[in-house]
């Protein structure tokens, strides 16, 4: 299928492809669990160094998202993380389970508000597309993240350091420093902090939204290597964050325009905004209450490396746990604490939907065949003992109660505490039929034994349910010149099921697994002595059981179902090319057409289209059959260019350098009723520096045109306006980040 090549370094080494002709600069990954060259791997893969993430400006998920093609990113400023590969969404938006697995050196993280990376020393970044359960195992259902960190080396002492002011009051400082510590082992450090306003001014406060306080991470690792075949590698990271208030606006209900009509104590109302969604302009929102999202999240985790004669075995013992709270004014009208609702309560609502609280044990044991064998093989055990403590809390304000003084109470709460147990047992076969023609076959068989306890609204229900399903892989790859690699792919996908805790003891208390079948087809190639690398590839994915919202038959709730099927078929390709030594292009895009199939009913807008039983909806010109529709929150069309040039000896020993990076992104609908726009996102990132012997400085700026753009849309029943019952929702819209522009001062030694 698609395209995977690393990209440019900043400058004064070969870039991307040109990187692949020589000694010590080739592109490897570790995507199938062991070193292999990225042009070798019959996978579409992104991989970017840590040099060319710093390059490009890559700190975040989102700006990760921007330059890869086939990749959607959206989060509430760190909370609700949801990324996206080939259209294949996240149904359910508030769901602790995600369909795109994100690792730490293969360790899988299970917090979705746990998921800023910038300050770590990280080697590269692997983005692996399709079905990865065969091997990375739960939640990689349409693709996994894997960050790789800097190893320590035994035979050096180095370090690096960089500093860095920029506009709306950024502050950040981060650094390495590797240590030998005698023969064979090493230790090597790592941490940074950072402030920053953010850059949407609230009009309420004065003050910046989106920004943070402070984060600020502290962390280690050590390797020892004990004897010749036996290396022991220790890793350990804290992390705490205090992200402000996210920038967001509500609109007015009286802006609907379109849904259905209905009549809320005494005034006419549409139940739905269509169109393009506006870009927000001011923002109310009281930020004494409502704090934003803080918390903090660690990564521990051993590994043991035994290389014999015949086979290598690998041991592996992790252990993650987060902790996150969030309270949000999503209402963002200061009038509103002075506006009855109902019971001494107004009509000022806040959120709490952080996954309060995770931890996860996870053992895992695999013997695997000596590189470059004819016959390759790998045989593993997994064992992970997880816990996710989930809560959706609504909180109204009481009348009349001045903002920071008063905390809400709650209004609603639902969630509770999912507990899983999973064993698996998994592994690979390959065999190289000719020098240019290999086959290979992934498995992997999973019991997951799930129990819910429930909170809120939901105290006291308990649930338990077993999940067993293989997830095989199969790939054919055939190089008949060493530069070019064709390869075929099938992958399934699973991701379980799980429970409604608003549903307690009805049939709609528990859910099924949802599955997907994807199928690549793709090229890699290498051209003009490694200056040019074209990748291309196409896909389809035939997804099943989409768990997705569903309406309760004589209720108001909806609940999360097994709701129908999907598909997705897509075209990837990305190119790199180094005209000369000192100049380096980059091109990647992705089409894609995601669509539900026939006979989805979507239940997150089902009461908007008046298909409520008691619904108090005069007239509707929707349906929440969403057959054909595109599926919500996933773009059809992406693109990003860059170019680097590099200047050396500008003077004696001093060298420059300047690059762009632009990213296009079509505009994604909010929900599947396919009515509402947020319209595109155009970025134009810019970075220009000196090297001077051990010491860098650079100016920066993102955003540079300044593209006022909609990071994400999320439609909901407006309480205040009787919803869902009359049918009102009201959309909530995030605005992207504007220009920023800094500098950084980098020195290693």
């Amino acid at each position: 299928m698609a395209a995977a090549i690393g990209a440019t370094p900043a400058f004064a080494q070969p870039a991307g492809p040109a990187a692949e002709a020589e000694e010590g600069n080739v592109i490897v990954v570790t995507s199938r669990k062991r070193e292999e060259r990225l042009q070798d791997v019959p996978l579409s893969i992104t991989a970017y160094s840590g040099e060319e993430m710093r390059a490009k400006g890559i700190a975040s998920l989102s700006d990760l998202a921007a330059q890869t093609p086939g990749l959607a990113f959206q989060d509430v400023n760190g909370a609700y993380a949801a990324p996206v590969l080939r259209g294949v969404a996240q149904i359910d938006q508030t769901g602790p389970q995600g369909n795109v697995g994100i690792f730490i050196d293969g360790v899988y993280l299970n917090n979705r508000s746990a998921l800023a990376f910038d300050q770590y020393d990280l080697e590269r970044i692997e983005v692996v597309k399709g079905p990865q359960s065969a091997l990375y195992g739960r939640n990689t259902f349409a693709g996994a993240i894997n960050y790789i960190t800097a190893a320590p080396k035994p035979d050096e002492f180095s370090g690096r350091a960089t500093f860095t002011l920029g506009t709306f009051d950024r502050h950040e400082a981060k650094g390495s420093i590797n240590i030998p510590l005698m023969k064979g082992v090493a230790l090597r450090v790592f941490g940074g902090y950072s402030e920053f306003d953010g850059t949407i001014k609230n009009d309420l406060s004065g003050k910046y939204l989106d920004g943070w306080k402070d984060r600020w991470s502290a962390g280690g690792a050590l390797t020892a290597e004990i004897t010749d075949t036996l290396t022991l590698d220790l890793f350990g990271v804290r992390s705490e964050t205090a992200n402000d208030h996210p920038a967001l606006y509500s609109m007015p209900t009286t802006l609907n325009n379109c849904g259905a009509t209905t009549v809320v104590r005494g005034q006419q109302l549409n139940t739905y905004f269509c169109g393009k969604l506006p870009y927000p302009t001011n923002f109310q929102l009281d930020d004494k209450t409502g704090y934003g999202l803080t918390g903090s999240n660690e990564v521990y985790y051993g590994k043991l490396n035994y290389s014999g004669d015949a086979l290598d075995l690998t041991a592996v013992v992790s252990y993650t746990t987060a902790e996150f709270g969030l309270l949000v004014d999503t209402t963002g009208d200061p009038n509103a604490v002075n506006v009855p609702n109902f019971g001494g309560l107004s009509r000022q609502l806040y959120t709490n939907a952080a996954t309060d609280r995770s931890t996860d044990w996870n053992y895992d044991v695999r013997a695997s065949s000596k590189p470059g064998e004819r016959l390759s093989w790998m045989l593993g055990m997994n064992y992970y003992d997880s816990l996710v403590s989930d809560i959706l809390e609504l909180n109204f304000q009481r009348v009349g109660v001045e903002p920071g003084t008063t905390p809400p109470p709650a209004f609603s709460t639902r969630g509770g505490t999912l507990k899983t147990k999973g064993h698996a047992l998994y592994g690979m076969l390959g065999y190289e039929l000719t020098p240019q023609f290999n086959v290979q076959a992934e498995l992997r068989y999973t019991i997951d034994d799930q129990d819910f306890i429930g909170g809120g609204s939901a105290a006291g229900a308990t649930g338990r349910q077993t999940f067993k399903y293989l997830t095989p892989r199969f790939s054919v790859n055939w190089k008949p010149v060493d530069e070019v690699l064709v390869y075929a792919t099938v992958a399934r996908g699973v991701k379980t099921g799980g429970f409604n805790a608003n549903a307690v003891n009805t049939d709609y208390f528990t859910y099924g697994s949802e599955s997907n079948w994807t199928y690549e087809a793709g090229v890699k190639t290498t051209w003009l002595g490694g200056a040019l690398v074209a990748n291309a590839g196409v896909f389809y994915v035939d997804w099943k059981d989409i768990n997705a919202q569903q309406q309760l038959p004589f209720s108001t709730l909806a609940v999360v179902g097994n709701n129908g099927d999907a598909e997705v078929k897509g075209i990837e390709a990305q190119i790199a090319f180094n005209p000369t030594r000192t100049l380096s292009l980059t091109a990647g895009g992705a089409l894609l057409d995601p669509k539900y199939k026939s006979g989805v009913m979507d239940g997150e807008v089902s009461y908007i289209c008046g298909e409520l039983v008691n619904s108090t909806v005069t007239s509707s010109n929707c349906t929440s059959n969403v057959g054909g529709n595109q599926i919500a929150r996933t773009s059809d069309k992406q693109f990003a260019l860059g170019a680097a040039w590099t200047v050396p000896d500008i003077v004696d020993g001093l060298d420059g350098y300047v690059r762009t990076d632009y990213s296009w992104q079509a505009g994604k609908y909010s929900t599947g009723l396919n009515l509402q726009d947020q319209g595109s996102i155009s970025l134009l990132n810019a970075r220009a520096g000196l090297k001077f012997g051990n010491y860098e400085l650079a100016i920066w700026a993102k955003n540079l045109l300044q593209d006022e753009y909609i990071s994400r849309a999320t439609v909901v029943s407006s309480t205040a306006d009787l919803g869902p019952t009359s049918g009102v929702s009201y959309t909530r819209i995030y605005p992207g980040e504007r220009r920023t522009i800094g500098a950084d001062l980098s020195v290693r030694f």
